[in-house]
């Protein structure tokens, strides 16, 4: 039954998903496009080595490599990108569907609250990967049209790291939209959190406090760790996808106990 509740939630959430990974794509491949330019011009670099030290670790390095190109210009952005997407999915999925009236029809049929929301909760991980993998798809066979490549396993890298930190995010507006039936609280700490996140790590070249608690950011993974020039492992992958798990499940005790309005 639980097949069909996800069947069901990724049908309903198809068009906004196809939405979301058509913009995230063209995006990207309007990035690209300017790459010949940014590459043709020696003093980009220069006026990087003016900018604060905090704006040069978000930016990345030499704006003229593929790999310092598309952190500046892409990956350094799509940490906010992916929180909002993630945050207002993971908040509407159980909170802003209960505001909406319409939880009434799964909780009628034999299915537990355990398996909505766990099956929920796939939902929302299976949406940000069909995203992750268009914006990957479109690196990868767009890219060498503009002169830009980079090795498809470090594309890869980078692409997982981010969709996965943001599920993080998501997961916590999830739990916290099941356990509150609240979806403006949910959007707002998971969406907030992801961002203030991103915030505190460009800040972190500055402020060594900020520096010394960065193990505890996953941007700091995504961002800091260079995936897209040097080889990473997939053990912050695999936490941040623990750790999103772990915060569905511990809201599904207060989920099951809830009155939930119909």
């Amino acid at each position: 039954m639980w097949l069909e509740a996800l069947r069901h939630t990724l049908t309903d959430s198809r068009r906004a998903l196809l939405w979301w990974a058509l913009g995230l794509a063209l995006y990207a491949a309007v990035i690209l496009a300017f790459y010949p330019t940014v590459r043709a011009d020696p003093g980009i670099n220069e006026m990087l080595q003016t900018l604060p030290e905090s704006l040069r670790t978000l930016f990345g390095g030499d704006l003229t490599s593929p790999a310092g190109y598309l952190t500046s210009q892409l990956f350094s952005l799509l940490p906010l990108i992916l929180s909002v997407y993630a945050a207002l999915t993971g908040a509407g999925l159980i909170a802003g569907a209960e505001a909406r009236g319409l939880l009434e029809f799964p909780l009628a049929q034999p299915l537990s609250r355990a398996s909505l929301l766990l099956s929920r909760a796939l939902a929302l991980l299976l949406g940000l990967l069909v995203i992750g993998l268009a914006l990957f798809l479109s690196l990868w066979l767009i890219g060498p049209a503009f002169e830009l490549t980079v090795a498809p396993e470090r594309l890869l890298a980078a692409t997982a790291l981010h969709v996965l930190s943001a599920w993080v995010f998501g997961a916590l507006a999830l739990a916290l939209g099941a356990a509150t039936g609240k979806p403006g609280l949910a959007a707002a700490v998971g969406g907030g959190l992801g961002t203030l996140l991103l915030a505190l790590h460009t800040l972190s070249a500055q402020v060594p406090v900020l520096r010394d608690l960065g193990g505890l950011n996953p941007w700091t993974y995504a961002l800091g760790g260079s995936p897209l020039s040097e080889p990473v492992g997939w053990g912050p992958a695999l936490t941040f996808l623990l750790v999103g798990v772990g915060l569905v499940l511990a809201a599904l005790p207060v989920f099951r106990r809830r009155d939930v309005a119909y």
